[in-house]
């Protein structure tokens, strides 16, 4: 072996493991299914759910995304994002944040800050059959839009200890995930009787067709959640 061959060699045996991974281009990026960090939470039709927990320092892979996708918080942290064809920069992620990524495009992200990286990736597989539906009655302090475009309507939903939504009617399908842990009494219009559930955090629930309904936080804390509708 030639003196500079073994040089090289030495030297790239120095070199802290994930330096030479986190300079690379995406060479073969891999089905989002393909990213171990992403593990399966609830499919049908409509939506493909993924947990993803990124701890802090570690890298996902380079990963696809083919669909248009809806991000859901369940913590905050800090990323640096690297997407094929684009600048990379850092962003901040609070928790309950509802954000809303158009397909198709590769990427990865590095946790470059000091909490796990712990969220919902959504994947908007097709919009439900017939018209999107007009918007529901809004109601100040409980349900607050936080996001609307052409495929999605998030709502967010907080509720103090004894407080309840008046009654309300989701004429769209879709998701509803618990950012807290809860305990809740639901009355559902045409039941004879509440229902009690006790929601853990990260509670997902899809909800077919249209429902009316309200809740009441029977709980001691403070119950949070984010209702993603579909258009």
């Amino acid at each position: 072996m030639k003196s500079g061959s073994l040089i090289l060699l030495l030297a790239l045996a120095l070199i802290p493991t994930g330096t030479l991974s986190q300079s690379n281009s995406p060479q073969s990026p891999v089905e989002i299914k393909g990213e171990p960090r992403h593990q399966p939470k609830f499919e049908n039709e409509f939506v493909r759910v993924w947990d993803v927990t990124l701890p802090a320092g570690d890298t996902t892979l380079w990963h696809i995304h083919r669909n248009d996708n809806v991000v859901v918080t369940l913590g905050e942290a800090r990323l640096r994002i690297e997407t094929a064809g684009a600048a990379p920069g850092e962003s901040l992620w609070k928790f309950g944040e509802v954000r809303f990524g158009k397909a198709t495009y590769v990427h990865r992200a590095i946790n470059v800050g000091t909490t796990p990286f712990h969220n919902f990736t959504i994947e908007l597989l097709k919009p439900p059959a017939g018209p999107p539906a007009p918007p529901t009655a809004k109601e100040p302090i409980v349900r607050t839009p936080v996001f609307e475009n052409e495929r999605v309507r998030a709502f967010e939903v907080t509720l103090e200890p004894g407080q309840s939504t008046s009654m309300h009617t989701h004429a769209l399908p879709g998701l509803a995930i618990a950012l807290t842990p809860g305990d809740l009494e639901v009355i559902t219009q045409g039941k004879n009787k509440p229902d009690r559930l006790n929601l853990p955090l990260g509670d997902l629930r899809w909800r077919a067709g249209a429902v009316t309904h309200a809740i009441k936080n029977i709980g001691k804390s403070r119950f949070s959640a984010v209702d993603i509708e579909l258009k």
